[in-house]
């Protein structure tokens, strides 16, 4: 298995997965040029996309479907809650539902969507699993829940949110309801909240930590990356994902 964050943040979040030679897309937030243009810097052939998996209808997680999908010609995969309140925004599409909970299958690709806190309808983290181990991906938390903890142990890679540094956000611009948002259970995790969740999920066979969803405002990649790597005891060296350009490839 092989996967690319293609963008982390509050413009736009997309994430390739990729085993065998097919590929699905877990949301998708950027324009379908600047999808291009990234699955080509990272050299990913978006003819090999099955399918959009959505976490969410949060605008910086669906801008880009619509295009995307009618493009391509590919399904978006969605629970109920999501499809509501995203539909207006991404068009004519063809549509398929899934339940929170549910296992889809993509041929050597198993996806279990998880129930999480976020203030969305019906939002969900993802659990990838082929043979080549597992993936974690949960980048609008809220709270580090049991079953995460639990769904989360033995992965091989994790993308998780490291979304503010609390002293930043606190003496930030935000005015104080939505900095009551962010910081509540249903908002966004802070870097010492998700580095202590990375910390009780390390074991010797993680081997890629993917720092995602950082915020511009209230977060800078060196304050996310010390919480973790101060966590871990330096166990692994996490990466911060980028809004503006993908990051490497990570193999599993």
């Amino acid at each position: 298995m092989k996967f690319c964050v293609l963008a982390s943040g509050s413009r736009g979040n997309a994430v390739w997965v990729e085993e065998g030679g097919l590929a699905v897309l877990l949301d998708c937030g950027l324009s379908f040029n600047e999808f291009k243009k990234r699955a080509e810097l990272a050299g990913l052939d978006p003819r090999k996309l099955g399918c959009v998996l959505v976490s969410h209808e949060h605008r910086d997680h669906i801008s880009g479907l619509g295009p995307l999908a009618r493009a391509l010609k590919i399904p978006i995969l969605a629970n109920q809650g999501t499809r509501e309140g995203a539909g207006f925004q991404v068009g004519k599409v063809q549509w398929q539902l899934f339940r929170t909970g549910d296992q889809l299958d993509f041929g050597p690709l198993k996806i279990r969507t998880l129930p999480i806190s976020h203030d969305a309808r019906d939002p969900v983290a993802f659990l990838v699993e082929s043979s080549a181990g597992r993936l974690g991906l949960a980048t609008d938390l809220g709270a580090p829940t049991e079953l995460i903890r639990q769904s989360y142990r033995g992965l091989r890679a994790l993308v998780l949110e490291f979304n503010h540094d609390y002293e930043k956000l606190m003496s930030g611009p935000y005015p104080w309801p939505l900095k009551q948002r962010v910081r509540s259970r249903t908002g966004h995790l802070a870097n010492d909240m998700a580095a202590q969740l990375a910390a009780g999920l390390y074991h010797r066979d993680l081997a890629h930590l993917i720092l995602a969803h950082l915020s511009e405002t209230n977060n800078l990649p060196e304050l996310a990356l010390e919480a973790a790597r101060r966590a871990l005891n330096d166990a692994l060296e996490p990466v911060a994902a980028n809004q503006w350009r993908p990051t490497a490839v990570f193999e599993m």
